[in-house]
């Protein structure tokens, strides 16, 4: 039986690999926290629901301006990798964006900007799936609450779920974590009819490479690769440009 292929993304420590484990109802994916930032290091883990087969991509390590060029670098180079492994394995049919609760970060908008727009090239839907919600009731006020801050700064997510995926919560929780695992496979379900024109990311890394000429010459338009880290994913630009020389060499 072919997999649909799901990649779930955010911050480090914001509960992605227990969302991994939520859908799988045992311990697959390491929740650890990551010490390398920006690696975009991954790991495919197999879920079923409702006798549908499911390969889930844990990325893990984009921290937004916490990275280093070299490991800017890093996650180029291994975003490559998974482009290429996803379009031979039948293209990716979802991606997760896994926030934590609480006040939402600068780098939410990084994220987002890198997975949706650059990555995938905006042609995948994208679900939100925010975290550590047990004691929000009901859960989804959070949501509520803060879908003004996704609204203005144009993150565009097809649906939504607030849930807790902690396993040592305490007993008064435990119904909340049940309620979450519903939710989350549901929500999975609910567009698993989804049809993606997606190429696979043929190319990627070299049209990425290919735009660091307008940089170096001194004359960056917004089409440009600095004009993509710096005004859509929020970079700093000495940081920007450091990472673009290092890619350039």
């Amino acid at each position: 039986m072919s997999a649909k292929n799901i990649v779930i993304f955010g911050e480090s420590g914001v509960g992605k690999s227990s969302v991994i484990n939520l859908l799988a109802e045992r311990q697959v994916a390491k929740t650890s926290p990551d010490t390398k930032h920006c690696t975009l290091r991954y790991e495919a883990y197999d879920v079923t629901i409702k006798d549908e087969l499911y390969r889930i991509y844990d990325t893990a390590g984009v921290d937004g301006n916490r990275m280093k060029p070299s490991g800017f670098l890093d996650a180029v180079t291994n975003a490559d990798k998974l482009m290429r492994e996803l379009r031979d394995n039948g293209g990716v049919h979802l991606l997760l964006y896994c926030i934590k609760a609480g006040r939402i970060p600068p780098t939410f908008v990084t994220n987002y900007r890198l997975f949706y727009e650059f990555f995938f090239e905006e042609k995948i839907p994208v679900v939100l799936i925010v975290t550590h919600l047990e004691r929000e009731e009901p859960m989804d006020d959070w949501y509520t609450r803060n879908k003004g801050s996704f609204d203005h700064h144009a993150v565009k997510c097809v649906d939504h779920a607030c849930i807790t995926a902690a396993t040592n919560l305490d007993q008064r929780y435990k119904q909340k974590y049940e309620a979450s695992k519903v939710e989350v496979r549901e929500l999975i379900t609910r567009h698993e009819d989804t049809v993606v024109d997606w190429n696979g990311g043929d190319g990627w890394l070299a049209r990425f490479i290919g735009k660091l000429k307008d940089l170096l010459t001194g004359r960056p338009s917004k089409s440009d690769v600095f004009g993509v880290l710096t005004k859509r994913c929020g970079m700093d630009d000495n940081l920007a440009k450091e990472v673009i020389q290092k890619l350039n060499r």
